[in-house]
């Protein structure tokens, strides 16, 4: 039981850290300039969209 628990929780904190980092990232490009900020939410767009593609391999989805 708390094994499952420890689990859930790990993955909410691995998902809110990701999302702060993101956030981090891109801010830091905007006050860099305009184009890095788009260029760093680009980047973020590739690496959540690998993220993603490689968790639905991993669990055997339609790809």
């Amino acid at each position: 039981m708390f094994k499952k628990l420890f689990s859930n929780i790990w993955t909410i904190l691995d998902l809110l850290f990701f999302i702060a980092a993101a956030i981090t990232f891109n801010c830091g490009g905007f006050y860099l300039g305009q184009i890095w900020g788009y260029v760093t939410l680009t980047l973020t767009f590739i690496i959540a969209g690998v993220i993603v593609e490689q968790i639905q391999v991993n669990k055997g989805g339609d790809a």
